[in-house]
């Protein structure tokens, strides 16, 4: 039974390895440029083991922006690895559910968390113009409600409808904050800012083992479901601030720009004028821009 799965992982494996480019800039050269930004088409400056020090420490450390979202992945993977891992136990002990129809239910949450990332995403982009934000913080309020209602619900249905509900908020938190943290860095520095990211979500994944388990002892269920719903409440104040930031590199639309479009274009051409601008002029032009610098001239 094992060989089948890791057949199948090597399988999709060899398939991504012969058909995924390995940058940007190799689908630019095969396909053409098309509308992409001249910004993200231009060669990097390659930096110094102390400039790239210093612009990791600037840029990823020291991001408050970047923490926050740490904060809401911390918490979003708590909940979602304590469903993944205990809710065969719990459903059976507290609910009386047959394992089959437990796996149902996870069966549903994943289900839901399929539909729920492609509906993040649409709604991103159609109703909050590319800000993530917005989706992240509503989704971890709305997992609060489907929280209580699997700990208090009996019917076999409903407690699948209430895991559907938890897959479709939960995994779109993930897959937006992952690409959020990306896109409020500097394009040389966006991988390691989602790794930052990322890591402290696998921090919230290993608390979800056993200090749970520990308070499911003294506490019992209704503990361990009251304290999940608590931290997606904090997983959403998290996010709260960074309902205005938007991804940096916004284009430039006919010939009404910004006054922060104005300004980071002036900097840029300073800075290019000066002799390719060096790390001022990188760190000049990498803020994310936010809603509020949104007023047209």
């Amino acid at each position: 039974m094992a060989a089948q799965p890791a057949a199948a992982a090597a399988a999709a494996a060899f398939v991504l390895a012969a058909l995924l480019f390995g940058s940007p800039a190799a689908v630019a050269a095969v396909h053409g440029k098309g509308d992409m930004q001249v910004a993200r088409d231009a060669p990097q400056r390659k930096l110094g083991g102390s400039g790239l020090a210093s612009m990791l420490g600037k840029h990823v450390l020291l991001n408050g922006e970047l923490w926050l979202m740490g904060a809401s992945y911390f918490c979003i993977s708590l909940v979602r690895t304590s469903l993944s891992d205990w809710s065969a136990i719990f459903l059976e002990e507290a609910k009386g559910m047959q394992m089959h129809t437990a796996a149902r239910c996870l069966f549903a949450m994943e289900s839901g968390g399929f539909v729920g990332s492609l509906v993040a995403g649409a709604a991103s982009d159609r109703f909050f113009a590319g800000r993530r934000g917005p989706v992240v913080c509503i989704c971890s309020s709305l997992l609060v409600p489907a929280l209580v209602a699997i700990l208090v619900l009996d019917s076999p249905l409903a407690l699948q409808a209430a895991y559907a509900w938890v897959g479709f908020c939960a995994f779109p938190v993930h897959v937006l904050l992952g690409l959020f943290s990306r896109e409020v860095t500097p394009q040389h520095l966006s991988s390691s800012a989602g790794g930052f990211v990322k890591c402290i979500a696998q921090v919230g994944g290993a608390v979800a083992g056993l200090p749970l388990g520990f308070l499911q002892q003294r506490a019992g269920w209704r503990g361990v479901f009251l304290l999940t719903a608590c931290i997606s409440a904090a997983s959403a104040l998290a996010t709260l601030p960074l309902w205005f930031t938007m991804a940096q590199g916004a284009t430039i639309t006919a010939r009404h720009g910004t006054v922060a479009d104005f300004q980071q274009m002036q900097q840029a051409g300073s800075g290019r004028a000066c002799g390719g601008g060096g790390l001022a002029a990188l760190d000049s032009s990498s803020r994310p821009l936010r809603a509020a610098d949104k007023k047209r001239l």
